[in-house]
C-alpha cells in the first residue's frame, strides 16, 4: 500500500448504488403477482420490517430462477464500480458488497461484468423442487434499528471489520444504522436526504466514479 494512504476496508451497497435501479424491486415488478405492492405499502408505514416484506414479496415471484437470472444479468450498472474495484485491488484495499438485496440477482449482474470476485454478503434465494422461491436472512440481527435483512452493522461487527477504519457508499433506508458508525459515508438519494436531517456528516456523490475518485485521491492515476 502506498505511503499515504490510510488503512480502510470500502463497504458497498448494491441495489440503486451498483445497479442503477433496485434490482429486487425491478424484478417484483416485472414478475410477482401485484400483491407484492401491498407489502411494499406496509413497510413503508412501518407496520412490518424490510426483512418481512421482501421475504412475502419473494415468495409472490412467477417466474424460474434461470429466467429471473437472465433479467437481473441486463440491469444496467454505474460503471464507476469496475474502476472501484480495480482501485481497490490495486492497492490493496477490501471491498466487499453488503446488501438487503438478493444474493442470486445479485451474483448474475456481477458476472454479466467480470466483477463476480467482488465479495457479497445480502439475503440468500432458495428454490424448492417445485420451483416455490423463499428468502432467507442468514445475516440478520433482532436488535437492527432499520429491521433489515441483512443487518450491515452487525455484519461489520461479526466479519470482524472496524467501521471506525470503513467507508461506506449507499443511498437507501438499509444504510441508515451504518452510516452512523462508518468512518465516512458516501451518500446519495434518500441516505443522502436523511444524513443531511439528521446531521450526519457525509459525502455526497452520484456516480462511483466520484467515489474512486476522492477515495484515491493524490495516489497513482488519480495524483
Amino acid at each position: 500500500m502506498p505511503s499515504g494512504l490510510p488503512a480502510f476496508q470500502v463497504l458497498c451497497d448494491f441495489d440503486g448504488t451498483i445497479t442503477k435501479t433496485d434490482a429486487t424491486l425491478a424484478i417484483l415488478e416485472a414478475f410477482a403477482l401485484p400483491e407484492f405492492r401491498e407489502w411494499e405499502r406496509r413497510w413503508e408505514r412501518g407496520e412490518i420490517t424490510s426483512r418481512e416484506c421482501m421475504a412475502r414479496q419473494v415468495e409472490l415471484i412467477q417466474a424460474d430462477l434461470s429466467t429471473l437470472m437472465r433479467f437481473a444479468a441486463d440491469l444496467p450498472i454505474d460503471e464507476g464500480i469496475v474502476t472501484l474495484s480495480q482501485r481497490c485491488a490495486q492497492y490493496g484495499i477490501p471491498l466487499i458488497i453488503v446488501s438487503d438485496g438478493v444474493d442470486r440477482f445479485i451474483e448474475a449482474v456481477l458476472r454479466r461484468h467480470g466483477l463476480s470476485y467482488i465479495p457479497v454478503i445480502s439475503n440468500r434465494l432458495a428454490c424448492d423442487g417445485n420451483g416455490s422461491l423463499s428468502l432467507g436472512s442468514p445475516y440478520a440481527s433482532p436488535d437492527c434499528l432499520v429491521g433489515a435483512g441483512t443487518c450491515k452493522c452487525a455484519v461489520a461487527s461479526f466479519f470482524g471489520l472496524s467501521l471506525k477504519e470503513t467507508m461506506y457508499i449507499g443511498d437507501g433506508r438499509s444504510d441508515r444504522c451504518i452510516s452512523t458508525m462508518a468512518q465516512k459515508v458516501y451518500a446519495k438519494a434518500g441516505l443522502r436526504e436523511w444524513c443531511d436531517l439528521q446531521g450526519i456528516a457525509c459525502e455526497p456523490f452520484e456516480t462511483l466514479t466520484e467515489v474512486t475518485e476522492r477515495l484515491f485521491q493524490g495516489v497513482g492515476c488519480f495524483a
